[in-house]
């Protein structure tokens, strides 16, 4: 009886052959397999390690050298409490005013009357305004001598002035103070906490506040107990992202504190490592309670929203509406947009039109305007801001949508997966004054030298908004679902063509919201910018930080203006590229 060669016992011709070494089939598919699973994922990580958390990394080590020289340095620089104090009373303060405001907005833009809805867009206007340019706009209404509030307050009977032998009068406000400071920053940081809270507001289940208020509870009393609990992750998440932002603040200290001294880490930081001549190590070692601060937060909370499952309302499909229209929420969010944007703008719009800013105003003129858009330094300026914040979103959005797709998907190994989670939020909670020091000290010199380059910049604004971009790709593709994807897939589409044809086509709002958003933040950036712009390379935000400090004070309000034109523009795009929700998707 015949009996067949077991397979394993097979060879072919080529490997019968005397003197022939066999080839290793089974090792070629092992790591083509491997390669195939966790190639792109672990690529990627290596790309993140070196973007992210090598600059922090080389700034410490750097920091810890000839015994850790720096951080003894740090420790005796002179009224180091005092900063270390200053710094904190900006973060805590900017966070109450942010939070409390884009609560009391976002609870308030859902409770508008039909006829006013379109009122709903107010809160979201003034990251229009570049922060630089809100600085300023309030600098010119409330500047101690000459600010346009204060000249129209002591032209009131009932406030008290006294005015100097010598000089010009002074107050009653003034703005180059610790709590001119905090509000400023509160008010900066008011529109991105509403926009985190909107969209949580939104996909409540208003049926269990209706239930409340059967109950007998009233508006207020539903709103503390019911709908704030309910919210508790979002405020987690804004919480956490307004306290970092106000503790890494660097342009409003740098604009209004330097005038009488205020010092805060940011501006610390900057002194030591954005200015000659530089002390890398010493910068480093006053960064750390930034670097530290900023780590903490992040992994309390994704402690805290871990375990927020308890804070889930379910419910069929309800109220569309938390109740009845508030009469409140028209006039409080007009009061708003009046202070935030009709204020400042107004104020700016004002200096820009006179030859010189004074306290007495008699002369208008548009050559302020006919001066910036000639000046090849403002030129030049803007086309770096243009050209370097939309190169950093071409590379940002596609890097975002394959981490994006890692993450939702679940892709390669689990510690990468792990490692891609946190080097993605790592730049939201690490200030930028911190990225920008070690960005500059990593590409200044061997083997990368970038500095004077726009790739500079455009690397640093990749980092900077990356966490943007993946949050929001990534919950919209958590919206998508697997479903169409899947469909495509199995019609014989390739991976490659279905996320072209499906997924990304479904995703194009969330894409243009993403653009957007990277668009404003990166027109509008300001902190790292000052450390990786050089003396060819200014981008918008320097150059009028550098106006300010030759008070051309008419000039720095016309190129104010021209930012606030840009983002405008920049908006207007992609809206049109977007779709009519691309705001939505913020």
């Amino acid at each position: 009886m015949r009996t067949a060669t077991p397979p394993a016992h097979r060879t072919s011709p080529a490997s019968a052959l005397p003197g022939s070494a066999p080839a290793p089939p089974i090792r070629r598919h092992v790591a083509a397999d491997w390669a195939r699973r966790h190639g792109l994922t672990t690529g990627l990580t290596l790309i993140l390690l070196f973007l992210v958390l090598y600059p922090l990394l080389r700034l410490q080590v750097l920091a810890l050298e000839d015994g850790a020289r720096a951080y003894r340095e740090a420790f005796a620089l002179p009224e180091l409490a005092t900063t270390l104090l200053t710094t904190a009373a900006l973060g805590l303060g900017s966070l109450v005013i942010s939070l409390v405001l884009g609560t009391a907005l976002a609870w308030f833009s859902l409770r508008l009357p039909r006829r006013h809805a379109w009122m709903s867009i107010i809160p979201i206007l003034p990251i229009v305004l570049p922060a630089v340019a809100v600085v300023v706009g309030w600098a010119f209404l409330l500047s101690p001598q000459v600010g346009f509030i204060n000249v129209a307050l002591r032209a009131l009977p009932f406030v008290d002035v006294v005015a100097p032998a010598v000089g010009l009068p002074s107050g009653p406000l003034n703005i180059y103070s610790v709590p001119g400071i905090v509000i400023v920053t509160g008010l900066q940081l008011t529109p991105l906490v509403f926009l985190f809270l909107q969209g949580s507001l939104k996909q409540l289940n208003f049926e269990t506040i209706e239930a409340a208020s059967v109950s007998g509870a009233g508006s207020v009393r539903a709103f503390f107990t019911v709908v704030l609990p309910l919210m508790r992750p979002a405020l987690v998440y804004s919480a956490a992202f307004a306290m970092l932002l106000g503790l890494g603040q660097l342009t409003a200290p740098q604009f209004l504190g330097a005038r009488d001294g205020i010092r805060v880490l940011a501006t610390e930081v900057y002194r030591f490592g954005g200015t000659a001549p530089t002390d890398f190590a010493l910068a480093a070692a006053v960064a750390s309670p930034l670097l530290i601060a900023g780590i903490l937060f992040i992994l309390v909370q994704r402690l805290l929203l871990r375990r927020d499952f308890r804070f889930v309302s379910s419910g069929a499909k309800g109220a569309s509406r938390p109740g009845r229209p508030s009469r409140w929420s028209a006039p409080f969010i007009a009061l708003y947009g009046v202070i935030t944007i009709v204020l400042p703008f107004g104020a700016i719009i004002l200096v820009s039109l006179v030859p010189y800013w004074t306290s007495t105003i008699t002369t208008f003129t548009i050559d302020n305007f006919t001066r910036a858009l000639t000046t090849p330094a403002i030129l030049d300026a803007l086309v770096n801001s243009v050209g370097t914040s939309v190169g950093a979103i071409l590379i940002a959005l596609p890097l975002s949508y394959l981490l994006t797709d890692i993450l939702y998907r679940r892709r390669g190994n689990a510690v990468a997966r792990g490692i891609i989670d946190v080097l993605v939020q790592l730049p939201l909670g690490v200030p930028a004054v911190v990225f920008g020091v070690g960005l500059l000290f990593v590409y200044t010199g061997n083997p990368f030298t970038l500095y004077g380059t726009p790739a500079l910049i455009v690397l640093t604004y990749v980092v900077i908004v990356l966490p943007f971009t993946v949050r929001m790709q990534l919950a919209a593709r958590m919206g998508v679902g697997n479903s169409h994807e899947d469909a495509a897939r199995a019609s014989g589409a390739g991976l490659l063509r279905a996320h072209l044809t499906v997924v990304i086509p479904m995703m194009r709002g969330a894409l243009a919201g993403a653009a957007v958003l990277a668009f404003v933040i990166l027109t509008h950036e300001f902190a790292a910018s000052m450390f990786v712009r050089s003396a060819r390379t200014q981008v918008l935000g320097t150059l009028l930080y550098q106006e300010w400090t030759h008070g051309s004070y008419p000039m720095v309000a016309a190129v104010s203006i021209i930012m606030s034109v840009v983002t405008a523009v920049g908006l207007v795009v992609a809206v049109r590229l977007g779709g009519r929700n691309t705001l939505d998707s913020l």
